[in-house]
């Protein structure tokens, strides 16, 4: 008996197994709505021959521009699709699913606008050529544009644009409660050679030049103004740029307190964050807009000191879940760190806060239900916006 729901493509710059925030939204809203009776299928780049994937999961053949490619088959293999959900940005796939949405007015197109797309020197112009001239006419064809918070997307790209506030809905990410959370039951400290009395900091983020502002190098900077108190810091991730970082590390004399953990599998990371007093966001650009780690930290039931950039300052409350700060202010950094390796009070109290607030904001069930019923509107409405 034929499904009577809409057949839907996710289109996304990168997919699991490659870490990162846009794939892994992509993959929860794939894998979510299957569980529901949806047909979803997933377009993205082919980054590597070796992985093996459902059949619902398509990697095309693509002109790779970093993370990024030009995948100019898009605009066929999306045919037949009630709803096309681009995850943006995607430089390269994007103008292609906007064609067909030109020609193919009925197919809904909808947007998850996940970050501004920042970056200095050449990589920088070619953005902010992209932003003036294509940006507008992307997001002018497009039905519904979905931001994660509405502190993020009143400070992006998007709110310059005439009329494109007027198609957002926000819908913030979710988190396997679940699979993250609290256990003091933990053997890791003792797998990783730390001792049981020695507080865990743990960052957990891509270590690639994609994800340059993650801020690590502020991270390390910082602990290393506090050698005189007992802290170890665990680096969960994996990346291009890890060599220049376990240099800084080596540099500074941190070896013995710094530990890089390398890609951690999907079964293991609820266990690094457990071991955890606390998590460090230290990211430097808004090209962060959520932060699914911190919301997966919450979970666990720790707190997160973190940069105090629009949309993370949504997911880490000053005073209540963690404490935040101005971003690449490494003594501001330090002394929060400083203050929750000596208030350890203060990090159980701000711990129980935050899985209060990952109880009542991050369950993904509301979450994709709610996206059903803007995929169900987009369908049912008659739209009457003129293409600029």
């Amino acid at each position: 008996m034929k499904s009577n729901k809409p057949k839907i493509a996710q289109v996304v710059c990168t997919y699991p197994p490659y870490r990162g925030g846009m794939g892994r939204i992509a993959f929860e809203y794939t894998e979510r709505l299957r569980e529901r009776g949806y047909n979803v299928h997933v377009f993205t780049t082919r980054q590597s021959q070796d992985i093996e994937d459902p059949k619902y999961v398509h990697r095309l053949p693509a002109l790779q521009i970093g993370n990024a490619g030009v995948m100019p088959s898009l605009y066929r293999r999306l045919s037949g699709f009630d709803i096309v959900h681009l995850h943006y940005p995607f430089f390269g796939g994007a103008e292609p699913v906007v064609v067909r949405k030109a020609i193919s007015k009925n197919q809904g197109l909808v947007m998850t606008y996940h970050m501004d797309a920042v970056a200095s020197g050449l990589r920088g112009a070619i953005f902010n050529a992209h932003t003036r001239v294509m940006f507008p006419w992307i997001i002018n064809r497009v039905d519904r544009v979905l931001a994660s918070s509405r502190d993020y997307i009143e400070n992006s790209f998007v709110s310059e644009v005439a009329g494109a506030m007027d198609r957002v809905e926000i819908h913030p990410f979710g988190v396997d409660l679940e699979r993250f959370s609290p256990n003091n039951k933990v053997t890791l400290k003792k797998d990783l050679y730390i001792e049981s009395d020695v507080p865990v900091i743990i960052f957990v983020g891509g270590l690639d030049k994609a994800h340059h502002f993650k801020g690590v190098s502020v991270l390390i900077d910082a602990v290393d103004n506090l050698k005189e108190q007992k802290w170890h810091l665990v680096i969960v991730g994996d990346g291009d740029l890890k060599q220049t970082y376990q240099e800084q590390v080596k540099e500074k004399k941190l070896d013995q307190q710094i530990t890089f953990a390398g890609n951690v599998s999907d079964d293991d990371l609820p266990r690094y964050y457990q071991m955890a007093d606390f998590h460090v966001f230290p990211s430097t650009r808004r090209a962060e807009a959520f932060g699914l780690v911190a919301a997966e930290a919450a979970a666990s039931g720790i707190p997160t000191i973190a940069s105090n950039l629009p949309g993370v300052r949504t997911v880490v409350q000053d005073g209540v879940t963690g404490l935040l700060i101005e971003q690449e202010n490494i003594s501001e950094l330090s002394k929060s760190i400083s203050l929750f390796l000596e208030r350890p009070d203060l990090v159980e109290r701000f711990g129980h806060a935050a899985r209060l607030h990952a109880d009542t904001t991050f369950a993904w069930d509301p979450l994709i239900t709610n996206l059903e019923n803007t995929y169900d509107s987009v369908l049912n409405q008659q739209s009457k916006r003129e293409y600029n």
